[in-house]
């Protein structure tokens, strides 16, 4: 199975010290994806070779990545619910965000980079077919699954069939719950239990086994951070003794969950439930960094989780390319070759933030906004 996306959170929240608890959750969450994604080294087309879970780097100290990372996926989609809630939800209900401003916003965040490593990746995809015959993990590398990608429709469908920079299908579903939660917000569904029926009925559905379309958990989970957010506004309200006494409730009932996912007696999809509130409550309470350097590097980790998780698969892409599609020439049980592989993901990243993302958000936003802010010409 492929794992995830991303969370495509507003920007504004990396300057909010509050939220910088979340900002450590995304990063981590990037890494989960990373880590599992690592097999992908040990492809041949469609196959692996030579490959055995435990055999990779540090597999004791990262065996729950390695074996589970994939679930990071569901976590992103939580904190985009958190995030779309606390920035979005109200303006959006009280009208003070069109529907066009907010396609914008959403357009201008995600797209720049999709269609730079999609175009990147479609290129690289070609040259491994020259020497493989084959394509690389993703087979679904034809012209219409690459109409679909364009409209970063890429699994609307709901089949399974990742194709190009597969980790993108995440994002392509998140792409329709965006347009559920407007529309939603618009219609005034923003309270609690309004949120928490959404949440129960996406989980009666998924429960059913009715259908496979990950549309269904992406509005589970993205609920479940916007209940969370409501959660945490609401402990702000109660006394610190209080919320001290919540805050140790939480860690008791976290812990006792991770034992109980660890005995094999809870499935890893319920433990992610549990652990993704839980753990956006209680690093919304601890990290609050005095200083504002501190502060600036874990914004700088919050911010390259878009670009890593969309360069990665394009990074070991080339790196196939480059040793003739053979995976045993590479150090792949070396933990070095692990730690190369994060570095030079993660730093890529904040390049292609600063050089790519921010930039071409600006001039998109700019240029498809300033309509709105033109006043109307009276007729006649």
């Amino acid at each position: 199975m492929s794992a995830p996306a991303t969370l495509p959170a507003p920007s504004k929240h990396t300057h909010d010290k509050s939220l910088l608890g979340l900002e450590l959750l995304r990063f981590a969450c990037a890494i989960s994806v990373l880590l599992w994604h690592y097999n992908h080294f040990y492809v041949v087309g469609a196959a692996h070779q030579g490959f055995s879970v435990t055999a990779q780097p540090l597999y004791g100290l990262l065996k729950p990545f390695y074996e589970a990372g994939w679930l990071g996926v569901q976590v992103f989609w939580a904190l985009s619910g958190f995030i779309f809630f606390w920035k979005y939800a109200q303006p959006v209900q009280r009208g003070e965000v069109s529907a066009w401003r907010f396609a914008v916003l959403r357009f201008s965040r995600l797209y720049p980079l999709h269609i730079a490593t999609l175009l990147a990746v479609a290129a690289m995809a070609w040259w491994y077919r020259q020497q493989q015959g084959a394509d690389y993990v993703y087979q679904f590398n034809d012209w219409a699954h690459f109409a679909l990608q364009l409209l970063l429709a890429s699994d609307w469908p709901g089949r399974s069939e990742w194709s190009f920079n597969g980790p993108i299908w995440s994002v392509s579903i998140e792409v329709l719950v965006y347009g559920l939660f407007f529309a939603l917000c618009r219609l005034g569904l923003t309270r609690w239990w309004q949120v928490l029926g959404l949440i129960g009925l996406a989980g009666a559905v998924y429960a059913s086994k009715r259908t496979e379309h990950p549309i269904v958990l992406c509005v589970f989970f993205f609920y479940l951070g916007a209940l969370t957010h409501l959660a945490h506004e609401a402990v702000q309200r109660l006394g610190l003794g209080l919320q001290r006494a919540l805050a140790v409730g939480a860690v008791a009932l976290l812990a006792a969950g991770t034992a109980v996912t660890a005995l094999g007696l809870l499935r890893p999809m319920f433990y992610t439930a549990l652990l993704a509130p839980l753990a956006m409550l209680l690093l919304l309470r601890w990290v609050r960094p005095a200083s504002p350097s501190v502060s600036g590097f874990i914004a700088t980790l919050g911010n390259t989780t878009y670009a890593s998780y969309l360069l990665h698969f394009p990074l070991q892409l080339l790196v196939a390319n480059l040793s003739g599609g053979q995976p045993e020439r590479l150090p792949l049980a070396s933990p070095a070759w692990l730690l190369g592989y994060l570095g030079l993901t993660f730093g890529l990243a904040v390049l292609t933030y600063r050089g790519l993302e921010v930039p071409a958000q600006a001039v998109l936003r700019a240029r498809l906004l300033r309509a709105l802010a033109r006043p109307s010409r009276p007729r006649g």
